[in-house]
């Protein structure tokens, strides 16, 4: 049986491996997921939300080898 929890924090104080977990991801999904803290009430949504957070934001593009960032937007 899974086990809830309120949020985040509450997760972090009953799952010793969910906070170790979090604090293995990098700092940028640590702060998205920070921000969505009260959505988060199992160490399965845990997981989910920083799998989505790890996707990038935009695509990148390989040329010859190389990746490059896409230009910035013009205003």
């Amino acid at each position: 049986m899974r086990a809830y929890y309120r949020d985040l924090y509450v997760l972090f104080r009953h799952d010793s491996r969910a906070r170790e977990y979090f604090d293995n991801l990098p700092a940028h999904v640590q702060d998205r997921i920070s921000a969505q803290y009260r959505q988060i009430d199992t160490m399965d949504q845990l997981e989910r939300f920083a799998a989505r957070y790890h996707t990038p934001l935009f695509p990148l593009e390989g040329i010859g080898g190389h990746t490059f960032l896409p230009p910035p937007v013009q205003p």
